[in-house]
């Protein structure tokens, strides 16, 4: 990582901090590919629904992304832009042919949870480097994880 960021933040410090936006970006990344499959692959008497769900997902997810590679540039990373070492990093596997509703928002929810604890190890080592503004970035995204989680969870049920 450059010794450089644009911010004016310890690079020492916020090196882990990096690491996790890094971390982050190839579950985004891995998800994101995941979610336009299962708005593609959805069959069955959940289809318009969970079309439509899957694709307000991507959509976001898309705007998480940008707003998380943008933050590693501000801190002096650089964001990786190769799939094939997303794959290396995320925690989140590809899938594919996933039709069966059930299943998809099975993975859905675990992806969600992967994610949460990225944001939440995220909150605490931006804490811990005094970086207010990623702590806040990873707070928004914990609500708004939550939010979906719970959701989910309940349409599941």
């Amino acid at each position: 990582m450059s010794t450089k960021n644009f911010i004016g933040m310890d690079s020492n410090l916020i090196r882990p901090v990096v690491d996790s936006l890094s971390d982050l970006l190839a579950n985004h990344q891995v998800y994101y590919t995941n979610l336009r499959g299962l708005h593609w692959d959805i069959q069955g008497d959940k289809f318009f629904e969970l079309h439509e769900l899957y694709e307000d997902y991507y959509d976001g997810e898309a705007a998480a992304i940008d707003e998380v590679a943008e933050r590693i540039v501000m801190l002096g990373g650089h964001p990786e832009n190769r799939f094939s070492e997303y794959l290396k990093r995320a925690a989140i596997k590809e899938i594919c042919g996933v039709s069966d509703w059930e299943a998809g928002l099975a993975h859905v929810i675990s992806s969600l949870n992967t994610l949460l604890e990225g944001y939440r190890s995220l909150h605490k080592t931006a804490k811990e480097a005094n970086d207010s503004g990623t702590a806040a970035l990873a707070a928004k995204h914990i609500g708004s994880i939550e939010t979906n989680l719970w959701k989910l969870n309940a349409y599941m049920k």
